[in-house]
């Protein structure tokens, strides 16, 4: 594979060809985020990356640019496996209750 083609490491990874993928990721540029989506996938399916850590990368990849093809599938995948792990995860955790201004800086009497 001369030209790294996006379309045929995603086929890779679909058929579970690790090394060849890993292969045509180590040419690809480090700087394109649509093949940070495939090394993440491809660290999930090594066992390299937790399950975790993928769907905290994949959150900061989609903040840059929320319609980066294949991200949300991949994160959906890594929920899914922590899931299954019965790992943490961002994806099943609830925002914290509202801080209100008494509660924010609590104020001691000096008497």
């Amino acid at each position: 594979m001369s030209p790294i083609d996006l379309e045929t490491i995603a086929a890779l990874l679909d058929e579970r060809k690790l090394e060849a993928a890993r292969a045509a990721l180590d040419q690809a540029p480090e700087s394109d985020d649509r093949f940070a989506v495939a090394r993440i996938r491809l660290g999930l399916y090594e066992g390299s990356l937790a399950p975790e850590a993928a769907t905290h990368e994949l959150i900061q990849l989609m903040r840059r640019n929320p319609d980066l093809p294949g991200a949300r599938a991949v994160y959906q995948e890594a929920s899914l496996l922590a899931y299954e792990a019965r790992q943490s995860n961002v994806a099943y955790s609830h925002p914290p209750p509202p801080v209100t201004p008494n509660e924010a800086s609590p104020r001691r009497s000096n008497g």
